[in-house]
């Protein structure tokens, strides 16, 4: 009997032990295995991100030509309203391959990323990204900024990889990720960065809330001036100046401050910006491209990008 009664006991301390401390299963977007091998190519994996973000996994497409893996430059490109994250890569395969250049392009589905302004291009920052308030702020943990840095290192780790730094390239919704990244994360380790064609922006102007200025925004003047010490170039399609083109935001707000189309907002945003960093007497090591004859096209924009991201 004693005997039986020590059995029963120790099969229910398995059984709660076992049920304790049973991993959750990974949330999946395909059958693709969490952990990843990335191989030379063209492929892509699924990258599941630490912490709170954890249930929002993000497909990642990359391409990977022959060479040194342990040194080879990466680049990150970052897709715009349409989440085609698989054209993001290609737009960059053959330079990529003529370059010797890693291309990585994070897929923010809008299964788990929804809306194209508070979960993606607003870095999901704050709970409703177009009127912020102390009490709607997110911790940094969820915001969909924090996705890059890990993702960064995960990469390296599975490249075995000695990289200290990444570029990044974003179009149109890419490009307003891409800005919003670099004042929220200043710690980021971005080299060189480009951002094209941008829809609008946040303009570092105290009297307009976010996310058009930066009232009741959360950043720091030492938040502005890391950014404002990255190598960035604000690069404009001559021809992307028309004030009805598709998925551009209009309304009072955002026409009355920056502009009627892409063109005029990019203008605005890099000249508000210089002035910015002389007010705060700080470098200011942006510049700002316009390329002629070229209006809302990714591929062409990128094209224009190589030559500054990949070539010394």
């Amino acid at each position: 009997m004693r005997f039986s009664i020590i059995c029963l006991i120790g099969l229910l301390w398995v059984s709660c032990s076992s049920q304790e401390g049973t991993v959750p299963s990974q949330p999946s977007i395909d059958q693709e295995t969490p952990t990843p091998t990335i191989g030379r190519g063209t492929g892509r994996f699924t990258y599941f991100p630490l912490g709170s973000l954890a249930n929002k996994p993000v497909i990642v497409h990359y391409h990977i030509p022959e060479g040194d893996l342990q040194t080879m430059p990466i680049l990150f490109s970052f897709h715009g309203a349409n989440r085609n994250a698989d054209d993001y890569r290609d737009y960059w395969v053959e330079a990529a391959n003529q370059n010797n250049t890693m291309i990585f392009a994070p897929e923010f589905s809008s299964t788990f990323y929804p809306g194209l302004g508070d979960d993606y291009l607003m870095g999901s920052v704050f709970v409703d990204g177009d009127n912020p308030s102390t009490d709607t702020r997110n911790p940094e943990s969820e915001w969909t900024f924090s996705v890059i840095e890990p993702l960064f290192d995960f990469i390296k780790t599975e490249i075995s990889g000695n990289q200290s730094s990444y570029n990044a390239w974003g179009h149109s919704g890419g490009a307003q990720f891409l800005h919003r990244f670099l004042f929220f994360i200043p710690n980021n380790r971005v080299l060189k960065a480009i951002c094209a064609n941008a829809g609008w922006y946040t303009v570092p102007q105290e009297d307009i809330n976010f996310p058009y200025g930066i009232a009741e925004s959360s950043l720091t003047n030492d938040q502005l001036i890391a950014a404002f010490q990255k190598e960035l170039i604000i690069h404009l399609g001559e021809n992307d100046n028309d004030p009805n083109a598709s998925n551009l935001r209009r309304n009072q707000t955002v026409d009355d401050q920056q502009g009627l189309h892409r063109l005029a907002r990019g203008n605005y945003f890099f000249s508000t910006c210089n002035s910015k960093a002389i007010e705060l007497n700080t470098p200011f090591e942006w510049e700002k491209i316009t390329v002629p004859t070229i209006d809302h096209n990714a591929q062409a924009m990128a094209n224009e990008a190589v030559q500054y991201l990949m070539q010394e």
